[in-house]
C-alpha cells in the first residue's frame, strides 16, 4: 500500500546560473560580420560575459586575432581556432554568422550578457559570504567581508576606458550651455563664505579639500561654521556626515548654535541666557532637528569605517540615497586600521589619504578633511604656509584637489585676522582671504578689508599697514 512517504515527490528545479545563449551567440555574430562594431566592442566586453564555453573560447580567439592587427571575422578566427586544435570550428563559425543580417543590435545584446555575468558574480560571491559567516569567529570581520565582496562587484560596473577626446569635449560645450543657462547648474555646495564660493565654485563632487592649521588656530571652528551656514539656508536640506575624533558630539552642536543662534559661547557654558538667546537658541535647535546633519563622535575611526557607514547612510531609507559633504576632524587621529604590518605613521597617513580621495569619488560629494600643520613653520622667518607643512606625509598635497591652511596674520596674537591661504587649486586660481574671527559666538566672516597680505609680526606694523 502506497503511503505518503513512499508517494514520488516532484523532482526540485534545478538552479543553473543566469545565462543567455542565444544573446553570446548574437554578440559574436556582430563581431564577425562588422569589423566596426568588431574594433568598438572587443575592448569593451569582458570574456567571463561568455558563460558558454566554446563561446569564451571563441570570443578569447578574437582577442587575440584582434592584437595581430588582422581583421576579425570567420576566416581568421578559424585559422587560430585550428592552429588551436580545434578542428571543426568552421561549421560553428558559419552558423553564428548567419543568425543576423546586421550587427545593428549589438549593444542590447551586450547588456545582456553583461548583466548576466554580473548576476553570476553576485551569487558566486553572496555563496562565500556565506561560508564565511558559517565558519566565523568575528562579525565585525565577516561584516567587512561581506561589504568589500559587493563592493569589488560595483567596480566592474565603472570600469572605463579609452575614449576620443571629442566625447568629454562635447560634454564640456553641454556643461558651458547649461551654465549660460542657468548659473548654478554646476554650483558645488556653498560654504557661506562669498569670496571663497566664487573662487571654488562651491565645493565640488568628488572633491578632497584639506584644510590645515596650527593648533588652536580654528581650523574645527571654521569647518562647523561651514556647517552652520549651510543648515542656515532655507530650501534645501543637505545631507552631511561630520566625523569629530577630538570633540564629542554634544559640543559640535553647541558650538554650531552658538554661532547660527548668535548666543555666546559663555551664556551656554553656564546656562545664563540673556535677552533673545533663549528664542535664537530654541529656532536654531528646531532647525538642526530638521537638518540631515550626522554626527559620529569615535575616537576610532578608519577610512573603511567612513566610507561603509556613508554608504550605510545613503541606503537608510531616511529620504535620501546621497550625501553632499563629508566633514572628518581630523586626519592625525585616525587610525589606517591595517593590523597586518608594522605600523609606519608616514605610509598609514598616505593610505588614509589615499582611501579618502577614493571615498570622495566613490560617494560623488566632497570631503573636507582637517589636518594638522608641521611644526616647521615656526622656525621660519616667512610664516606664509606653503605644501609642504602638511604634517606627516606629502601624499596628501598629492591626493587633494584643494587646500586650504588657517593662520593668523599677526602670530601670536588671538585678536589678529585669520588668513585662508587656497594654496593648492586643482582646478582654480589660488588666492588669500581674510577673515575675521569672533571667538564668543564660534563665528568666522569674511574681511571687509580684502587689500593684498602682507606677512608682518607686530601690532604697531600691522597697524601702520592698515593706515598705508
Amino acid at each position: 500500500m502506497e503511503t505518503s512517504k513512499t508517494k514520488d515527490k516532484a523532482a526540485p528545479q534545478l538552479k543553473v546560473f543566469p545565462n543567455s545563449y542565444e544573446a553570446e551567440q548574437c554578440v559574436l555574430c556582430c563581431l564577425l560580420i562588422d569589423g566596426n562594431i568588431a574594433g568598438e566592442y572587443l575592448t569593451k566586453i569582458a570574456p567571463e560575459a561568455f558563460y558558454n564555453k566554446l563561446n569564451r573560447k571563441i570570443f578569447d580567439t578574437m582577442l587575440e586575432v584582434d592584437k595581430t592587427q588582422l581583421s576579425v571575422d570567420v576566416i581568421t578566427v578559424n585559422d587560430f581556432l585550428e592552429k588551436k586544435g580545434e578542428p571543426d570550428s568552421l561549421t560553428y563559425l558559419t552558423e553564428i554568422a548567419s543568425l543576423l543580417p546586421s550587427g545593428a543590435n549589438c549593444q542590447q545584446y551586450v547588456k545582456i550578457i553583461t548583466r548576466d555575468m554580473i548576476l553570476r558574480e553576485v551569487i558566486t560571491r553572496c555563496n562565500a559570504i556565506i561560508e564565511d559567516a558559517y565558519n566565523s569567529t568575528d562579525e565585525e570581520v565577516t561584516l567587512r567581508n561581506a561589504e568589500k565582496q559587493i563592493f569589488d562587484i560595483s567596480n566592474k560596473l565603472t570600469s572605463s576606458a579609452l575614449v576620443h577626446i571629442s566625447s568629454p569635449a562635447a560634454n564640456l560645450i553641454d556643461r558651458m550651455d547649461a551654465m549660460a543657462k542657468d548659473k548654478n547648474a554646476f554650483r558645488g555646495v556653498l560654504t557661506g563664505f562669498p569670496r571663497l564660493d566664487k573662487l571654488t565654485n562651491g565645493l565640488q563632487k568628488g572633491d578632497l579639500i584639506i584644510l590645515a592649521a596650527r593648533p588652536s588656530v580654528g581650523k574645527t571652528a571654521f569647518a562647523l561654521n561651514i556647517v552652520a551656514n549651510i543648515a542656515k539656508r532655507t530650501g534645501e536640506k543637505r545631507v552631511i556626515a561630520i566625523y569629530s575624533l577630538e570633540m564629542p558630539a554634544t559640543q559640535i552642536a553647541q558650538r554650531m548654535l552658538s554661532n547660527m543662534a548668535s548666543v555666546n559661547m559663555n551664556e551656554l557654558n553656564t546656562g545664563e541666557l540673556i535677552g533673545s538667546s533663549h528664542k535664537n537658541l530654541w529656532e536654531m535647535t528646531k532647525i538642526l532637528s530638521d537638518s540631515r546633519i550626522f554626527i559620529n563622535d569615535s575616537s576610532v575611526v578608519t577610512p573603511k569605517d567612513i566610507l561603509n557607514q556613508c554608504r550605510k547612510l545613503c541606503c537608510s531609507g531616511k529620504g535620501f540615497t546621497s550625501l553632499d559633504l563629508v566633514v572628518i576632524d581630523y586626519l592625525g587621529l585616525m587610525d589606517n586600521g591595517d593590523k597586518r604590518r608594522e605600523q609606519n605613521r608616514q605610509q598609514d597617513v598616505s593610505d588614509m589619504s589615499r582611501m579618502m580621495k577614493i571615498a570622495a569619488k566613490e560617494l560623488n560629494c566632497p570631503v573636507l578633511l582637517l589636518s594638522q600643520m608641521s611644526r616647521g613653520i615656526e622656525s621660519r622667518q616667512d610664516k606664509t604656509p606653503v605644501l609642504s607643512d602638511l604634517r606627516e606625509s606629502g601624499a596628501i598635497e598629492q591626493d587633494a584637489d584643494i587646500v586650504m591652511f588657517l593662520s593668523r596674520e599677526i602670530e601670536n596674537d588671538k585678536e589678529s585676522p585669520i588668513l585662508l591661504n587656497v594654496a593648492k587649486h586643482r582646478n582654480g586660481e589660488l588666492d588669500q582671504i581674510r577673515f575675521d574671527w569672533a571667538g564668543a559666538y564660534m563665528r568666522f566672516t569674511e574681511s571687509e578689508n580684502q587689500s593684498k597680505y602682507t606677512q608682518v609680526s607686530t601690532k604697531k606694523e600691522q597697524t601702520a599697514y592698515q593706515e598705508s
